[in-house]
C-alpha cells in the first residue's frame, strides 16, 4: 500500500526535465525561420531548389513560450532535441484532461481543487514526417512515443495507443506545410528542408 501511495504522489510532482528557453530575440528568430518554411518566402525564389533552416532548441522554446503559449496542448510546453531523430516534449495539463477530452466526465466527480491540479507529462520518441497524400496540402510531424512519464513516474508507452483524443495525443502531432521534404533531429537542433 505504501508503494502505491509513493507512486501516486510521484505522478503529481513536476517532471525532472529541463529545457533551454531562449529570450525574445530567439523567439523572433524562430518565427522568421518558420515563415521561410511556410512557402510564402520560398515561392518568391523560383530559381532556388530548396530552403534549409536550422531551428535551435532555445529558439523553438522561446517561440512556444512567447508566441504559442495559448495554443499549445500542454501548458508551459517545451521541446528537447535529443538527437538521433529523437524528440522530447513536456508540459502540464489539469488532472481532469489527462485521460483526454472524451472521458472528461469523470472529472466532474472530483472536487474542483483536484480537477484543476496540474499534472506534468513528458513524451519521448523518434520524430517522423508523415507521408503526404496524392494532393498537395499540409503534412504532419509525429512523435512515435517510446517513453512516457506522468510527473516523475514512468508509465508504459503503450498507454498512448489507448488514450482518447486529448492534450497528450495533440502534443505528439504538429501540422507543417506540404512543401516540407525532410526533418533531421540532432542534439539541440532541428534541421528542416522545404521545396519551393
Amino acid at each position: 500500500m505504501l508503494g502505491g501511495v509513493w507512486y501516486g504522489l510521484g505522478v503529481l510532482e513536476r517532471t525532472d526535465a529541463a529545457y533551454e528557453v531562449g529570450n525574445a530575440a530567439d523567439g523572433r528568430r524562430a518565427q522568421q525561420k518558420l515563415f521561410e518554411l511556410s512557402g510564402k518566402a520560398v515561392s518568391s525564389r523560383r530559381d532556388q531548389k530548396s530552403v534549409t533552416v536550422t531551428l535551435f532548441e532555445r529558439e523553438i522554446n522561446a517561440f512556444l513560450v512567447r508566441h504559442l503559449s495559448g495554443e499549445s496542448p500542454l501548458a508551459e510546453g517545451s521541446v528537447h532535441f535529443v538527437g538521433n531523430g529523437t524528440v522530447e516534449v513536456a508540459g502540464h495539463v489539469p488532472i481532469s484532461a489527462v485521460l483526454g477530452d472524451t472521458v472528461g466526465w469523470w472529472a466532474k466527480a472530483l472536487p474542483q481543487r483536484w480537477a484543476t491540479q496540474p499534472v506534468w507529462l513528458r513524451l519521448r520518441g523518434p520524430l517522423r514526417l508523415e507521408a503526404g497524400t496524392a494532393r498537395p496540402g499540409p503534412r504532419r510531424l509525429r512523435i512515435e512515443v517510446e517513453s512516457f512519464w506522468v510527473g516523475n513516474r514512468r508509465v508504459p508507452a503503450a498507454i498512448m495507443t489507448i488514450l482518447p483524443e486529448g492534450p497528450a495525443l495533440r502534443a505528439t502531432r504538429w501540422a507543417v506545410p506540404g512543401t516540407v521534404d525532410s526533418v533531421v533531429v540532432e542534439p539541440g537542433r532541428l534541421t528542416v528542408t522545404s521545396r519551393p
